[in-house]
């Protein structure tokens, strides 16, 4: 059984045909489904879903990119909805530098809401004891030196892992987790082909990221989570395992960190 650790259900893509997505994934052994919340209408929407199905879990949080819509009082909010049994951590959060505006005032600007959000949710994971979903993208060391100022104390998952082996170990060295996805199936792709190869059995999850990054040979059409078996498969075919190895590995690792149960 396969555990999806990152799917974007409450998304616009799946509106129209959500629950025959969610029956399918039951279908091809997809055992779990972490809804991950990307700004406080997702945050809510991710928990109604979660408490809809016994098998789906949730998050709450802002993505980096969301930060600069987040009302003055979003941590009242988040904590209220981060009391429910439902949800398993804080996510997605981080700082994402790509695509920055080209004014370099207003690129200080956003940069300096990202941060703020930032630290604020990893002080509320902190204090609720929360694991925490990362998202980063163009900000590798300014994310790791805001997790350093917790003392590294959020256990935290880098999802959407791509990078290479040298800075999946600066994670584990820290005690975090990787996760992977469709993007270990790409061609392209010989950094997350060298991570998959090189994680510890006890540091990574599989996931989709869907609606996006639908692995091959689905590629370039809408994710969904069953295709997380793919994702597991094809890292099982880089470490020369069977996918059963692989989804007992990562289901195992999933179940611990989000302290998912039956």
């Amino acid at each position: 059984m396969w555990i999806d650790t990152h799917a974007h259900l409450d998304f616009p893509e799946f509106s129209k045909d959500r629950e025959e997505v969610i029956a399918r994934a039951q279908a091809e052994g997809i055992d779990r489904i972490l809804i991950v919340a990307t700004d406080l209408g997702s945050s809510r929407a991710s928990l109604a879903l979660a408490q809809e199905h016994p098998t789906l879990a949730c998050t709450v949080g802002i993505h980096p990119k969301s930060a600069h819509e987040a009302p003055p009082d979003f941590l009242e909010e988040l904590q209220d909805i981060v009391s429910r049994k439902e949800v398993a951590a804080i996510g997605e959060i981080g700082l994402d530098y790509h695509r920055l505006p080209s004014d370099p005032e207003a690129a200080e600007r956003e940069k300096e809401s990202q941060r703020r959000i930032f630290r604020a949710q990893l002080a509320l994971a902190r204090r609720r004891e929360l694991p925490v979903v990362i998202h980063q993208r163009s900000a590798w060391e300014e994310t790791l030196a805001l997790l350093e100022e917790t003392g590294n104390a959020v256990p935290c998952v880098f999802h959407c892992f791509g990078e290479g082996p040298e800075r999946q170990q600066e994670l584990i060295q820290r005690g975090h987790f990787v996760s992977f996805t469709g993007i270990v199936t790409f061609s392209n792709a010989p950094l997350a082909h060298a991570s998959a190869r090189a994680v510890p059995t006890d540091r990574f999850f599989v996931e989709t990221d869907c609606p996006f990054l639908a692995p091959v040979p689905y590629r370039g059409r809408r994710c969904e989570p069953w295709h997380v078996r793919l994702v597991g498969e094809e890292i099982a075919r880089l470490r020369g395992l069977p996918s059963s190895a692989v989804a007992e590995m990562s289901s195992r690792n999933a179940r611990a960190f989000f302290r998912l149960t039956d």
